[in-house]
């Protein structure tokens, strides 16, 4: 009887002696087993009718962050889709508990891990009884490969021959069955490991099931608490006490569905994130404005800075003359200051004379180092305001480059948040008509 190949699509059935008669494959389909475990025949279920716990598991998710999460594919209207998608945002489960309820969650979390550990060591201890077993079907793997390859060896050696030979016929039969062997082999191997996997994969799917449905539940409290707030505010600006305002809203929030619910809470969660990006474009327009107007004030300060250089430059300039008239008058002092030393060289010092020349001689070398130093105080002048004048005139058209881009960049910021207090004021709108569409 040939062996019946069994397609699987996701974890395998149980070992023999844990399972029941019959188990359900991830595709749906019902696989019955005989008295000892070993599957018999396959009941596909009809088209359309395929319902699991992952597939309905992964249902849920995809349809958490939609509109209605009790509408299934293909049930939404082309009006409900279209309405969801231009005006509103529905925020994921995760997104819309953020952080809150911080103990519950650490409580939660800590025994979904707890459960996780024991779990995952149950699940080691029985594939660590499975362990001789999988050395079994390894080595009796190993076994039949190696008849396998001494079995197809031979028949290499007579492929010469004819097809009606006897020796290769009987070869030839000695090869189908190593083939028929080492396929069984191979099938209790992989089914075994494949079993000892999919205990592993099991407890991390029920561990991560377990945080998901954590995460719903914690996220479903939240969306409550966020419609009843605003239901309270609504009524609260429609007159209401504020006690009976609270009672109220508790009561109509727990009479609307979980898609207003969820709708309203997602319109609100919006509305926070609209107002703080609106408040952020607010500040950076703000500082948009400053920096342009100090871009604008150091233009001017440079403006004045270097207009004041060019009027000492050409004041320093109108002096030429006089320089020029002093380095003349330098010369002849010079030839002074040489006579004068000479003649004070050459009298002796008993002589009267002596001390009147050295003093005529002190005044002149003063009054020529003086004039040396005028005349490159000047010139020092000069170039310094030369040099500043084209520092100011490059520092200038940087600043005036600088002052252009903070003006384009405060038109930016500004069209940015007007932008933003307009999307802001649509998503107040959006949140208050979210809670007005169940008053009706």
């Amino acid at each position: 009887m040939p062996a019946r190949s069994l397609e699987r699509t996701g974890s395998p059935p149980p070992p023999v002696g844990e399972q029941s008669k019959d188990f359900t494959l991830d595709n749906g389909s019902v696989v019955h087993t005989d008295e000892n475990g070993i599957p018999d025949y396959i009941e596909v279920p009809p088209e359309g009718d395929e319902t699991t716990p992952e597939s309905d598991q992964e249902s849920g998710a995809e349809y958490d962050s939609t509109e209605y999460e009790d509408v299934k594919p293909g049930q939404e209207s082309v009006e409900d889709a279209a309405e969801v998608q231009a005006n509103e945002t529905l925020r994921t489960d995760a997104e819309v508990l953020g952080n809150r309820y911080l103990v519950s969650r650490t409580i939660k979390g800590a025994g979904n891990t707890l459960q996780w550990g024991k779990e995952r060591i149950a699940a080691g201890w029985n594939n660590a009884k499975e362990q001789p077993g999988l050395l079994k079907d390894k080595f009796m793997y190993g076994l039949a490969k190696s008849s396998y390859d001494r079995r197809k060896a031979k028949l290499d050696e007579v492929a010469h021959l004819s097809y009606n030979h006897p020796l290769k016929k009987f070869r030839m039969r000695k090869l189908q069955k190593a083939e028929a062997r080492l396929n069984k082999r191979k099938a209790n191997l992989e089914r075994r490991q494949n079993r000892m996997s999919g205990r592993l994969e099991t407890v991390k799917n029920a561990y991560e099931a377990r945080r998901e449905a954590t995460i719903a539940e914690f996220s479903k409290r939240r969306r409550e608490a966020l419609a009843r707030k605003e239901t309270r505010r609504e009524l609260r600006e429609q007159g209401a006490g504020w006690l009976e305002a609270r009672k109220a809203a508790k009561e109509h929030v727990n009479s609307i569905p979980e898609n207003q619910r969820r709708r309203i809470a997602s319109a609100l969660l919006n509305a926070v994130e609209a107002n703080k990006n609106s408040q952020e474009a607010s500040w950076q327009a703000r500082y948009a404005e400053r920096a342009s107007a100090d871009a604008q004030n150091r233009v001017e300060m440079l403006g004045q800075e270097l207009g004041q250089t060019r009027v000492d430059l050409e004041n320093t300039r109108k002096q030429a003359g006089e320089i020029a008239d002093m380095e003349a008058n330098l010369v002849t002092v010079k030839e002074n200051v040489a006579k004068l030393r000479e003649k004070a060289e050459s009298l002796s010092d008993d002589n009267a004379n002596k001390f009147a020349a050295m003093n005529e001689l002190v005044k002149a070398e003063n009054q020529q180092a003086e004039m040396e130093q005028t005349i490159a105080n000047h010139r020092q002048r000069l170039h310094e305001l030369w040099k500043r004048q084209g520092q100011l005139a490059q520092e200038l058209s940087q600043a005036k480059v600088n002052a252009e881009n903070a003006a384009k960049e405060l038109e930016n910021r500004a069209r940015a948040e007007a932008a933003a207090k307009k999307k802001a004021e649509a998503a107040k709108q959006a949140k208050s008509q979210r809670v007005n569409e169940t008053f009706v």
